[in-house]
């Protein structure tokens, strides 16, 4: 889509900004066999884009759309008509134009006449800006930004008008609607820069507005590191806001949503990597699964997918399938698909063929979704191991023929195989080999961690009460 927005940019600007895909890119001379009907039916059972739509940027709504034609989950032309709905309101014109010669029909005449409109904008934009950024591309002058103590200061300092500095925020805005994300991003970065040097006054709605703009642009440039701080930012920024409870609800769903592009599209994370850890964090805090709860329940197949692909979460996987469960028992407002399920079956019902049964399904939902359709391998062999691990876990003796035959392996390499598992659960096990017997010890749990069993979610469960008595008293209102 990039490279598609950057014909509507004047010839003096391509220097300034490499132009970012905002959608993956096909392996060269990859060719994937369109689906069935039948197939396709089945896959779309478990689409979320259209609950996902709502939260989200139109620009961050490309890539998802994209990989439905990739995956044919949906009539191509449909796709594509939805993708030109959604350019109407951008200025990626050449974009929208190539989108409708591949539905063979032809450009409107008023998309031409737009695009000299688009021009004329970059260039009168830029023209305010100029001598602004002019200044940004000279590294000493950046550097002096931070010891300004006010906007005043530093307006003065490199004889600017206070105009100039919001008009920088216009031009970026343009410059992102061109699909320029790349710039956009840097742009954005430097005004925020700018006005940090005025802590001390409260944020305005531009600002506010410019930081959502930047986590856009870090998204869609797949610049994850920028995008988890703007992230963190946000989420201080809404702890402290003064703005009505509803709009702060509203603003965390928006958050939450586009924390999955960080979480899930990044490249895969690197020993030592923290950034990715603490986004993992703030997306299964206890404030965040109350929002969840509340407001978007279907991020909950997110919740459940990052447990069972982040080993190092064990120790949440308990707490949060109880959240689950309560959830999937809210019949007003409940959500449930194949990866919630197969979560409950193992860990609430310990009913082992239901699980295996609901992870059959995994593929459909996993292969199905933007976020998940390249984890699904690494989903399938950890779900496993989290069946073969609890099943270790309430079985005092376990038949090393009978698990084998469950894996197809050899009895010798089930052996193996368990040996490993053992070593990496942390399991107090020992293998009888003459018998073909894995024997579990089982220790009874100390009163100190019976006490923290019966005491955890109470956070929570207090939100979902005062939740529910909420909903409670405006039923009575409006009946009244």
């Amino acid at each position: 889509m990039g490279k598609k927005a950057a014909a509507t940019k004047p010839k003096e600007e391509e220097e300034e900004g490499e132009e970012a895909p905002a959608q993956p890119a096909a392996a060269e001379g990859e060719q994937k066999e369109p689906l069935s009907a039948e197939k396709a039916q089945q896959f779309a059972q478990y689409d979320l884009t259209s609950k996902l739509t709502p939260f989200l940027d139109r620009h961050l709504i490309f890539p998802i759309l994209n990989s439905l034609q990739e995956i044919g989950l949906y009539k191509q032309d449909d796709v594509t008509r939805a993708e030109i709905e959604l350019l109407s309101e951008t200025n990626m014109i050449d974009f929208a134009v190539d989108k409708y010669a591949s539905i063979g029909e032809e450009a409107p005449e008023s998309l031409n006449e737009r695009r000299e409109q688009v021009l004329v904008l970059l260039d009168t934009s830029r023209s305010r800006v100029l001598r602004l950024l002019e200044i940004l591309e000279d590294e000493e002058k950046v550097k002096k930004i931070p010891s300004f103590k006010s906007i005043d200061e530093l307006c003065k300092d490199f004889e600017l008008e206070v105009e100039v500095i919001d008009g920088l925020v216009s031009y970026a805005k343009l410059q992102y609607d061109c699909g320029n994300y790349s710039l956009s991003g840097e742009l954005l970065k430097h005004y925020r820069s700018m006005m940090a040097q005025d802590a001390d006054r409260p944020m305005t709605t531009k600002q506010v507005s410019c930081i959502w703009g930047s986590l856009a642009s870090f998204i869609l440039n797949r610049e994850f590191d920028e995008a988890a701080d703007v992230i963190f930012k946000l989420d201080e920024f809404l702890e402290n806001s003064k703005m009505s409870k509803r709009e702060v609800l509203l603003q965390r769903t928006w958050l939450l949503h586009w924390t999955l592009f960080a979480i899930f599209t990044a490249d895969k994370v690197e020993a030592g990597q923290t950034k990715p850890r603490d986004l993992l964090d703030f997306f299964l805090n206890e404030k965040s699964l109350s929002i969840i709860s509340l407001s978007c329940p279907h991020l909950f197949r997110y919740v459940g997918a990052c447990l069972i692909l982040h080993k190092r979460l064990k120790h949440l996987v308990k707490d949060t399938v109880w959240i689950i469960h309560h959830e999937t028992g809210n019949s007003s407002n409940s959500y449930s698909d194949p990866i919630t399920r197969f979560l409950l079956a193992l860990y609430t019902d310990m009913d082992f063929d239901e699980a295996q049964h609901e992870l059959q399904k995994c593929a459909l939902v996993c292969k199905g979704d933007f976020f998940l359709a390249d984890h699904w391998a690494e989903f399938e062999e950890h779900a496993r191991l989290l069946i073969f691990e609890t099943y270790c876990r309430i079985h005092q003796r376990i038949n090393i023929h009978m698990i084998a035959s469950k894996l197809n392996m050899e009895a010798e390499e089930a052996e193996l195989w368990i040996v490993k598992l053992i070593q990496n659960a942390k399991l107090d096990a020992r293998i009888d080999s003459e018998k073909s017997w894995v024997v579990m010890s089982k220790a009874p749990p100390s009163v100190y961690q019976q006490v923290i069993e019966k005491t955890k979610n109470l956070s929570f469960r207090s939100t979902m009460l005062l939740s529910s008595l909420e909903k409670r008293e405006k039923e009575r209102a409006s009946q009244n």
